[in-house]
């Protein structure tokens, strides 16, 4: 098992606009918006090919329980 679980969103996004961040991870700059401003605990990491991905990391069992 790798220990490698990236950086946090808000240390890559240091020195980059978000168009940037949007490129590199392949999703709209809406969405980094969004990314960068939740309380979401989001990981960057660089893959084998030199692209980057993100992604979430949170517990077990988070999800919200529908109302109803």
């Amino acid at each position: 098992m790798t220990d490698d679980i990236g950086v946090p969103l808000k240390e890559f996004a240091k020195g980059r606009t978000q168009p940037e961040m949007a490129a590199a991870l392949g999703v709209t700059q809406s969405a980094v918006s969004q990314m960068v401003h939740s309380n979401r605990d989001i990981r960057v990491r660089e893959t084998t090919k030199g692209r980057y991905e993100a992604f979430e990391i949170r517990p077990i069992g988070s999800r919200r329980k529908k109302a109803g």
